[in-house]
């Protein structure tokens, strides 16, 4: 028989989500302070840690934030996925190094590990120029894991942030509700109807805030310095923060978001596009060994077929 208090691999779901997780913690050999650390994290389902990152290190990803915006080939969200006038950078890590050095911070890949008992690999980033006001939403909607939950955020602030320039708003505990995709909601594929992308996250939006004004969840809004990050758990709801009167969406908000998985999962998938109780995922790009990490180890060529140079 499986020992569910001492083996953090018994169940299939992360660790930090186990009905037994207060027990796989007393009976692990964390420190003291990394039983604080994932304590919080399962409580709460964020976690604020201090990168200690130099402004050399930071200035280089800013830099080429602003660079790429004279790029014809650079991607940005779809306007349905707008919510200012700051237009948001996806997939900075293709033409950016140091982006994609970013996402191997060691402070980040061994805060995960802790975490998840598990090998991440990133796979994705967003940069913002300033503050998104996006509505709240779970990265389940974006990308998800069968087994589930296999998927955590970081978002690594270059400046301090607040509420005065639109931080991150989070629902604490919220990675606790139940797991929310397109199947769930009784939404069709988005190719069987017009403008099926736009239509269906719009609803899915629109439900995600019924939801939290049916479980009358009060909002955090993430107060953090430059050179910090705030790793969230897969179903954590967040968003950009706009508080009336308060929030200045004219001033910068430079921020990097950053997505990973944790090898060992049998799909890696994009929910939008996915009829998992057909068993049709529309799987995503990555795999274990196909990442940003082996990216970086191997050098690569991206998706504009330019050749990048990378120390290796």
């Amino acid at each position: 028989m499986k020992d569910y208090y001492k083996d953090k691999q018994a169940l299939s779901i992360p660790w930090v989500e186990s009905p037994f997780f207060y027990s796989l913690l007393e009976n692990s050999s964390c420190t003291d302070e990394e039983k604080e650390m994932c304590k919080y994290y399962h409580e709460h389902g964020y976690l604020i840690i201090d990168l200690k990152l130099t402004d050399e290190e930071i200035q280089v990803i800013v830099d080429d934030m602003y660079n790429v915006l004279k790029d014809k080939e650079t991607v940005f969200h779809a306007d349905y996925y707008q919510y200012t006038e700051s237009k948001r950078i996806f997939e900075l890590w293709k033409q950016s190094e140091a982006s994609a050095r970013m996402c191997m911070n060691k402070k980040i890949l061994d805060t995960l590990k802790l975490l998840y008992n598990k090998e991440p690999y990133p796979f994705s980033t967003i940069n913002f120029f300033k503050g998104s006001n996006q509505p709240l939403h779970s990265d389940v909607i974006h990308f998800h894991t069968a087994p589930p939950s296999w998927m955590a955020g970081v978002w690594v602030t270059f400046e301090d942030v607040d509420e005065s320039n639109g931080s991150l708003k989070i629902i604490p505990g919220s990675h606790k509700w139940d797991l929310w995709e397109y199947d769930e909601l009784n939404l069709p594929h988005p190719d069987e109807i017009v403008d099926g992308e736009k239509v269906n996250y719009k609803e899915y939006e629109h439900f995600i805030a019924e939801l939290v004004k049916e479980k009358k969840a009060e909002p955090y809004i993430a107060k953090m310095k430059k050179g910090q990050a705030l790793i969230w758990a897969a179903n954590m709801l967040h968003g950009g923060c706009n508080v009336e009167g308060v929030t200045d969406l004219k001033r910068t908000r430079l921020t990097q978001a950053q997505h990973y998985f944790f090898k060992g999962c049998e799909q890696y998938y994009h929910p939008m596009f996915t009829k998992k109780y057909r068993g049709e995922y529309a799987k995503k790009w990555c795999n274990d060994n196909n990442n940003i990490s082996s990216y970086l180890k191997n050098g690569y060529v991206d998706m504009f077929d330019k050749r990048i140079t990378l120390e290796k």
